[in-house]
Formats: C-alpha cells, structure tokens, sequence
C-alpha cells in the first residue's frame, strides 16, 4: 500500500510540475509608411505561456518612425 500511495504521489507531482502546453493568440499592432493598422493576429501553437511570450515579443521592430508591438491575448 505505501508504494502505491508512493507512486501515486510521484505521478501527482510529475503531472503539476509538468508545464502545459496549448495555442495562444500574438496580437500585433503598429504603424506602416505612417499607417496605423491592428489586429495582424498570430496563433502561436503547443507551447507553454513562457515560450509564447518570448516568441509573441520577437515579433516587436522599429525601423525609422515604422513600428509593430506584439502581445499575447
């Protein structure tokens, strides 16, 4: 019984500790030979909320007066 409720816990811990993946949505918006645009939406597929952070923010630049800022929604 103590093994059981052994494995059990070490099964528990893996699954919580374990980060979950899924899609989410890079929102972009910014402004192109002066023109303002928004809503250029990127889905960021099976990753976890850190790595689609990190992907959704390489997304950013500058050139010029030109820009684009990014976030997740």
């Amino acid at each position: 019984m103590k093994k059981m409720i052994l494995a059990v816990a070490v099964i528990g811990c893996v699954t919580v500790l374990t980060s979950c993946k899924k899609d989410y949505v890079c929102t972009c918006s910014g402004t192109v030979l002066g023109i303002p645009y928004s809503g250029a939406d990127t889905t960021l597929v099976d990753m976890s909320k850190k790595d689609a952070e990190t992907k959704c923010s390489s997304f950013d630049w500058t050139v010029g007066t030109d820009s684009q800022t990014c976030e997740l929604k």
